[in-house]
């Protein structure tokens, strides 16, 4: 049989071991968990290269936007109408000079 002071000594013992086990869990979950700061720090990083990759974005969309503006036909621009159409069609004047550079391989 256990003495008074055993089962006191072991119910304190036990109820410790409990107590480290509710923190050990909270911590594991604040450090590791879903929402922890690892995934944060993860998540922080995609953030920031998401953040670049619309900043990109958004530049390249005013670049596509101010060439639209200027094929409209209220203001048209004679100079970019002339370069789209010798870059996709292969247009040239007749007295355009063409160079013929080799191609590499």
């Amino acid at each position: 049989m256990l003495s008074s002071f055993a089962k006191g000594s072991l119910k304190a013992i036990f109820s410790n071991f409990i107590w480290v086990c509710i923190a050990g869990y909270f911590v594991y979950h604040i450090i590791i968990g879903g929402r922890g700061i690892i995934s944060w720090t993860i998540l922080s990083h995609e953030a920031d290269q998401l953040e670049s990759d619309l900043s990109k974005l958004r530049s390249e969309n005013e670049f596509l936007n101010n060439k639209i503006k200027g094929m409209r036909s209220d203001s048209l621009d004679l100079d970019l109408l002339e370069e789209q159409a010798e870059k996709i069609l292969g247009f040239c004047y007749a007295e355009d000079t063409v160079v013929l550079l080799p191609q590499s391989m």
